[in-house]
Parts: structure tokens; C-alpha cells; sequence
């Protein structure tokens, strides 16, 4: 088996069994609440959102920290900080007095986690570029997997035992992913840093990691692809917290909640299936182009998900989102990868896994307060405006079409310039077409 393939096997599995861990938790906080003594059900919500926001927030201030740390001191090791992280502090959640301690627990696993950035790195500087999309959609779909598994597991936990034994379990399978990759997954080797970088003291190197993100977030593709991404997952956020409420008012008689189930249920199932297969569409047809189409097709789905009379007929619309959402995100990746040579892809993966936390955290806020305004059809009409916005940011190209990210960064090119050449780190017109 070729390295680059080993490492991919190694991180898929240990990228599912952190997903199953971290997803595990998120639907049964407000059944744990409840053992807690939060019984109103108001209140419930409130902690609930809260809760969930939590952690997503403060990993988006820190992972293009952790991504560009990385880059100096080993990929690998940011995939053992951040199970470590989740190890120790889903843990404590089983130990929780309240919910300002799960709050509290929940801020710090954001800021220690995030494994999705480095793994999707330490696979991305091995893999040949012609690759770079179906390896990030391949990639993408341990952690929906993850998704789909996590909430059956910790819900059958949850049916049979203490509430606090899910948080235990969901610890001890990030414990498991953290093993594997410690011992099994190989760092690639790193080109030597330039005479006197070799021991850089750590205030020294924490305003380098400061200097490259900042260089990284310059006009050009990335920052480019960064804002498509917050503004479609956010409009996705704006919606997810009250899709619920729509399906009540398609649905008539008992069996409510497996409606629910069954619309939410649509999307990630077609996004977990068609998800390599659009990253290897990406491939051949460019990233850019890819973006383009996916989230447009997407910005009308929701427009028609406003329309549809029915629970079916929402079923089978959200399947086809699912199916556009499957290459929006595979495709972001590739771009940032193309976008960036070898020794920053850290950062550049750091900051896209950012951006789409930040809306994670701040798209459900925002959709449950603006529902309780303007009412639950305008807000998927929002939602797909701000999709186009997306569409528009990937059809708009700055004039950096000559420079390339070693030229922007003259120290990437003094710490490895041949790694830089072989990256795939092209032009902003080439990353976004992805040709």
C-alpha cells in the first residue's frame, strides 16, 4: 500500500470514531439537562442552543492557531492534542454538577479539539494533487458517518443507562482515536527550518503562527473560498434549528417525530454517499466550477423546500440538498489546498475548518431569533440568498492570477522551496477552476 494511502486509511478510521464520540453527545443535552434539574422546558432550549454553540465558537478562534502550529511541530501530534482534548473534557461532562460546568466544559473542548483540520492536512501534503478533491470528500465522509452513528449509540446508552455514561463512553472512543493515531498514523517528513528556527522560543513562534495566519487571510482564493463557506453554512444554520417547526406544519396526525427524523435524516444520507464522487467530479472538472454549481443548486432547493406541501415531497427536496451539499464542502478543501503551498496547509485548512465553525456556532442564534420575527418560510428564502452571495464570491476573481503562494510567503519558499513546487500551490485563477 502506498504511504500516502496508509496514512488516509489510518486517519478515515480515526477521524469516525472521534465523529462518533463528538456526535454522540449533541442531541441528548437536553435529556441530560433534565437529570440536572433543568426541567422547564424553555430553559431547556436556551441551555440546549447554548450548549451546542459552545464548543464549535471557541474551536473557530483557535484552529488556524492549532493549523499553522502544525505546520512547524508536526500535524500528527495537532491529531492527538485535539482527541486529547476531547478525551479529557467529555469526560468531565459526565462529572458535571450544572450547566454553567458543561458550559464551562464545553467552551474548553472547543478550544483543545478539532481533528478534522489536521487530518484532512496530514493526508493533503502526501496526496497527488490530481487527488486532492475525492481525497477530501473520502475524508469528509468519516465524519458523517460519524454523524449517523454517534446519535444512535449515545442514544441507545442513553434508553439503557445513566444519562452521565454517554459522555464516558464518547470519551473513550476519542481515547481509542487518539491511540491509533499516536502509535500507527506516520508523520511525513518536514523540510528542515532555516538555521536558528530549528529551537524558535514559543513566544517567538506564536507570533509567527500570528504573522502567517494574517498572511494567509490576504485578498487572493482562500479568503475567497473562506467567505463562501460561512455564509453557506450559516445560511444552512439559519434553518436547521426550526426545520422542525416546518415539519410540524406539513404534518398532520401522530408520528411527528419520525417526520422529523426522516427530513433531517434525507440530507445526510445523500450527503455521506455522493461525497467521494464529488470530490472526484471536482477533479476532473475543477473545484471552482464545482463550488459554483453546487451551491447554486442548493440556494434553490431551499427556495423550493418554502414551497413544498407536503412531508414527502420535503423528504425528497432535502435528499437533493443533501445531494448539493455533498460537494460544496470537498471542493472547499481542494481549493484551500491548491491555494497554499505544502509547509502552510495547516493554516489554510485551520482557517476553512474555521470559518464553517463560526457559522456553525452563530447560524442557529441568528435562525432562532429571526424566526421568532419574520416567520419560518423567509427564512429558507434567506438562507438561499445568502448561498448566492457564495456563489458570487467563488465567480469573483481579485487580480493575483501571477502570484503564488510562495511569492506572497518568501520564507515558505526559504524552508522548502522543492515541497513548494510539488504541492500543487497554484495561481488564484487555477485554484478556483481547479484545472
Amino acid at each position: 500500500m502506498q504511504h500516502w494511502k496508509r496514512n488516509f486509511a489510518l486517519v478515515w478510521f480515526a477521524n469516525f470514531i472521534s465523529a462518533v464520540g463528538m456526535m454522540g453527545i449533541l442531541p441528548l443535552f437536553p435529556l441530560y439537562l433534565r437529570e440536572l434539574g433543568i426541567t422547564d422546558p424553555t430553559r431547556q432550549r436556551i441551555w440546549a442552543g447554548l450548549l451546542v454553540a459552545a464548543a464549535p465558537l471557541t474551536a473557530s478562534l483557535l484552529s488556524p492557531f492549532w493549523g499553522a502550529l502544525g505546520d512547524r511541530i508536526g500535524r500528527k501530534w495537532m491529531m492527538v492534542r485535539a482527541n486529547a482534548g476531547i478525551t479529557v473534557f467529555v469526560g468531565l461532562m459526565g462529572l458535571a454538577a450544572g450547566p454553567w460546568m458543561l458550559l464551562v466544559l464545553r467552551l474548553c473542548q472547543g478550544l483543545f479539539s478539532g481533528f478534522i483540520a489536521p487530518g484532512m492536512t496530514l493526508v493533503s501534503v502526501l496526496t497527488p494533487p490530481e487527488k486532492q478533491g475525492r481525497v477530501a470528500g473520502l475524508l469528509h465522509t468519516a465524519v458523517l458517518a460519524g454523524g449517523v452513528t454517534g446519535p444512535l449509540l449515545g442514544g441507545w446508552v442513553m434508553d439503557h443507562f445513566d444519562g452521565r455514561w454517554v459522555f464516558f463512553l464518547c470519551s473513550g472512543w476519542s481515547a481509542l482515536a487518539l491511540v491509533v493515531t499516536a502509535l500507527f498514523v506516520v508523520e511525513p517528513p518536514r523540510s528542515p527550518a532555516p538555521k536558528g528556527e530549528a529551537r524558535i522560543p514559543w513566544p517567538a513562534l506564536g507570533r509567527s503562527v500570528v504573522r502567517e495566519v494574517a498572511g494567509l487571510l490576504s485578498p487572493g482564493p482562500l479568503r475567497q473560498v473562506l467567505l463562501t463557506v460561512f455564509v453557506i453554512r450559516f445560511g444552512v444554520g439559519l434553518v436547521d434549528p426550526v426545520l422542525a417547526l416546518h415539519v410540524e406544519t406539513l404534518h398532520s396526525g401522530e408520528g411527528l417525530g419520525a417526520a422529523t427524523g426522516a427530513v433531517f435524516g434525507a440530507t445526510w444520507i445523500a450527503t455521506l454517499f455522493l461525497t467521494p464522487f464529488f470530490g472526484k467530479w471536482g477533479d476532473q472538472m475543477g473545484h471552482g466550477r464545482l463550488l459554483t454549481v453546487c451551491a447554486s443548486g442548493s440556494a434553490v432547493l431551499y427556495v423550493v423546500q418554502s414551497l413544498v406541501p407536503t412531508v414527502p415531497a420535503l423528504v425528497v427536496v432535502r435528499f437533493l440538498t443533501g445531494a448539493f451539499f455533498a460537494g460544496i464542502f470537498p471542493a472547499a478543501y481542494a481549493i484551500a489546498a491548491r491555494a497554499s503551498s505544502t509547509d502552510r496547509r495547516g493554516g489554510s485548512f485551520g482557517l476553512t475548518f474555521s470559518s464553517q465553525g463560526l457559522a456553525n456556532a452563530l447560524g442557529p442564534i441568528a435562525g432562532g431569533l429571526l424566526a421568532s420575527q419574520i416567520g419560518l418560510r423567509p427564512l429558507f428564502w434567506l438562507a438561499a440568498g445568502l448561498m448566492v452571495v457564495g456563489v458570487w464570491q467563488v465567480l469573483r476573481k481579485k487580480s493575483h492570477d501571477d502570484q503564488s503562494p510562495d511569492s506572497k510567503y518568501p520564507n515558505a519558499r526559504n524552508r522548502s522551496s522543492s515541497s513548494s513546487e510539488n504541492s500543487g500551490a497554484v495561481s488564484s485563477s487555477e485554484a478556483l477552476s481547479g484545472s
